[in-house]
Parts: C-alpha cells; sequence; structure tokens
C-alpha cells in the first residue's frame, strides 16, 4: 500500500485532535501490573505500541512477540525479569539491531535468569522471573534512558528500592523524568539528582490518570503551519504544564515565526506575517531526539543552514534516521551531512526540487510524517508503507485532509 500525498491549500485555519502519549500511557500500564492496581486510564494511547503492550502484559502465554517496539520490547524484559513466570520476549528483525545489552546486564546484576539468542533474525529474551535483589548498579547514560526507565518502574518491588548511578552525558533526560513523574502519580517518590537515580521500596497506589496528548505528534503540526499557506491550527488539549520533553518544540518553533497561545481548549499556534526566515539555524536535540525528523525536514524545504547536535542514538531508532533522512532529502535537492555520530547538517541551497517522487518510510513512522508536509513546497508525491505512522499516530493522514492536504491511496 502506498498514498499520494498533495497539498491543495484553501485552508486557513482547522482544528487538530492529537493522540494520547504513548510514552506516558506504556509507563502507566506497566506500574499498573506491578502494583496490580484497579484504577482507570483514560485517554489511553491508540498507538500499536501500546496496544501491543497492553496485550502483552495481560497474556499468560509464554511466547511474547514485542514487534518492532522499543519501549513495549524493553520495559516487558524488566517486567517479566520479576514476574513469577517463565517467559520468551521475541523482537521483529530491525528492533533486534537496536541495542539491549546495557538492559540485559543490569538486570542481571540485581540476580535475573535471563538467557539471550539469535533466532532467524530475532533477538529473543528468555526470562525465569523472580525475586530480584537490591543493589547499586552503574549504568551508561548515553546509551537508552529506556534501559533507565524499565528499572526505575520495577525497582519499588526490590526489598531495598535501587540506586542508579549514571555514567557519561545522560540522554534525553526529560524521558527519565517522565518516569519519575509517572511513579510518583503512583505514589512512588524517585529522587533524580545530578547523575544518580534513589527509588525507595514501596507500594504503588491505585489513582485514575489522564493522559495528555503528544507532544511529538504536535511537531509535524509546527512544521506544517511553516511550511504552508495556512495561518493557525488549534491542537486541542495541550497545555503548558506536560510531563512531556517535546513540549519545547513551542518555544523552538518561535525561530521560525510560529508562536503558541495557550487557551482553554488546547495549544493555539499562529505565523507570524512578515517574519524573515533566519539564515542559519542551530538547536541541541539531546533531551528530544524525537523532534529531530520534523525540524531537519522543515529547515531543508525553508532553504536554512543549520546544524541539529545532540543526536548520537540517531541511528539506533526504528531506522538509521540520519541516512535515511539524508536519502530521502537528497532526492529533493537537499544538501545534507551527518557529523561526528551526532550531528545532522543541512546545507542551503536551492530548496525542494527533483524529479523523485516517491518517498520510502524505511518502516519508520517519524520518517513517513516528517517527509509529508514536504510536499506543500515540492508538490505531490508517493509515500510508500503509510501504515507505519499507527505505531505512534494512526490517525495522521486523516488529519492531513483538515488542514488542506489531499491523500489518494494507491493498492
Amino acid at each position: 500500500m502506498k498514498v499520494v500525498v498533495d497539498y491543495i491549500g484553501g485552508v486557513s485555519k482547522t482544528e487538530i485532535l492529537l493522540p494520547a502519549s504513548k510514552s506516558i500511557s506504556n509507563r502507566a500500564l506497566v506500574i499498573q501490573k506491578l502494583g496490580n492496581l484497579s484504577c482507570n486510564i483514560d485517554n489511553l494511547s491508540t498507538a500499536r505500541d501500546t496496544q501491543m503492550l497492553q496485550s502483552l502484559l495481560s497474556s499468560q502465554d509464554t511466547e511474547l512477540y514485542a514487534g518492532e517496539g522499543g519501549t513495549t520490547f524493553r520495559f516487558l524484559i524488566a517486567y517479566c525479569a520479576i514476574s513469577e513466570r517463565k517467559s520468551k520476549i521475541i523482537a521483529g528483525p530491525s528492533l533486534s539491531k537496536r541495542p539491549v545489552s546495557g538492559l540485559i546486564d543490569a538486570l542481571k546484576v540485581l540476580g535475573a535468569h535471563i538467557d539471550v539468542e539469535m533466532i532467524d533474525d530475532h533477538l529473543c529474551v528468555s526470562l525465569n522471573g523472580g525475586k530480584l535483589v537490591s543493589t547499586k548498579l552503574v549504568m551508561d547514560g548515553t546509551v537508552s534512558s529506556q534501559f533507565i526507565s524499565a528499572l526505575m518502574m520495577i525497582a519499588p518491588l526490590l526489598d531495598g528500592g535501587l540506586e542508579i548511578e549514571l555514567t557519561g552525558e545522560v540522554l534525553s533526560i526529560p524521558y527519565i523524568e517522565m518516569t519519575a513523574s509517572v511513579m510518583s502519580h503512583y505514589g512512588i517518590n524517585a529522587d533524580f539528582s545530578g547523575n544518580l537515580i534513589s527509588i525507595p521500596h514501596g507500594n504503588y497506589h491505585s489513582k485514575d490518570l489522564v493522559v495528555e496528548p503528544d507532544w511529538s505528534a504536535a511537531s509535524y503540526w509546527y512544521e506544517i503551519l511553516a511550511l504552508s499557506d495556512m495561518k493557525q491550527i488549534l491542537l486541542k488539549g495541550l497545555t503548558a504544564a506536560s510531563l512531556q520533553g517535546d513540549k519545547c518544540i513551542d518555544n523552538l518553533m518561535t525561530q521560525f515565526g510560529i508562536t503558541t497561545t495557550y487557551t482553554s481548549e488546547g495549544a493555539l499556534i499562529e505565523k507570524q506575517t512578515g517574519f524573515d526566515m533566519p539564515d542559519y539555524f542551530i538547536y541541541d536535540f539531546s533531551s528530544c531526539p524525537d523532534l529531530a525528523p520534523a525540524v531537519a525536514v522543515l529547515c531543508g524545504g525553508l532553504n536554512i543552514t543549520a546544524d541539529l547536535p545532540g543526536l548520537k542514538n540517531f541511528r539506533l531508532k526504528e531506522s538509521d534516521r540520519a541516512s535515511a533522512l539524508q536519502r530521502e532529502l537528497y532526492n529533493f535537492n537537499i544538501k545534507t551531512d551527518f557529523c561526528g555520530g551526532s550531528k545532522f547538517k543541512l546545507y542551503a541551497g536551492r530548496g525542494p526540487s527533483g524529479t523523485r517522487h516517491e518517498v520510502k518510510t524505511y518502516n519508520d513512522h517519524r520518517i513517513a510524517m516528517a517527509m509529508a508536509p514536504l510536499c506543500c513546497l515540492a508538490g505531490s508525491f508517493l509515500i510508500d508503507n503509510p501504515l507505519v505512522t499507527e505505531k505512534s499516530y494512526p490517525d495522521y493522514f486523516h488529519d492531513l485532509e483538515k488542514a488542506g492536504f489531499k491523500i489518494s491511496v494507491i493498492t
């Protein structure tokens, strides 16, 4: 299946109901299962990753297929390690290439019984779950915050709690802070000071939770507003107070002439008239790497030279995002580079043009959603495997039609 995306225009303003945050949803699901809680999660994400995690947490099967969801896979490993059950968790082929050894090694230090093997391009993690021991872990903070979050959530079930010392430059700190905030909502206070995380033994407590909309999904609408002839978009339900680090997109986008006003209905984003776009843009994405694809395509579309550092794990996502964006932007005559293993660079040129009319998504939802708005400037083009957006934003292409885009399905 493919879709043709084309920007027709004619819509000056619209309202968008964003998907719920899958990051918050996934943490809430794991904590509720760990604590055996009976309380509601309102506005639970409909993203494929969240729905799969919810199903697997409730499954009594020994073999659990996690697909390509990094959070699903890593959170499940930690959950099953402390559960009184035998489990075999299987990752999809792309996910099997992404790192997990840091989490496995940490769980083994805590006494977990884990075996890892590769079977037909699938990484298989077999666990004989049970009681884990309290100790102080020393972990590399430069690899994945998901390892750290997974360990944090099981920490209260250890008799002496858990201390985690992070070494190196800690990446994606807002995701660690999000985990601590969701844990606090359920009655456990996780202290994160400097490079040390301290979590006491304790019991999670039942408390209803309303999941806020997803700020990473909002990034594509900021991108669309900057590239299109639209004037304003109301992103319903977003508030100035958020657990998500990706909220920083509201301040970041002021550099592209987009303002954000918080109302009782949500975040109203508006384009400033007469705004002069910058010739050069720089922003460190260490704390918000999921925003980088939308901002990279935006800079390429607007013919802005840009340095986007802080992307050490950019090659270790659902795809090698550095290579994927370089290939696809090159086909629109947008020159890029990936420097020093952590900085995505764009060079001003002629702006988006070219004869390539099909965008590959590399089985990566963020590549699909970031590239689609480029049709505002480059004209219509094909996108392969559009269903990949179901991983985080199932209604993405449907919502584009509310903003002056024409979406034609080709089967």
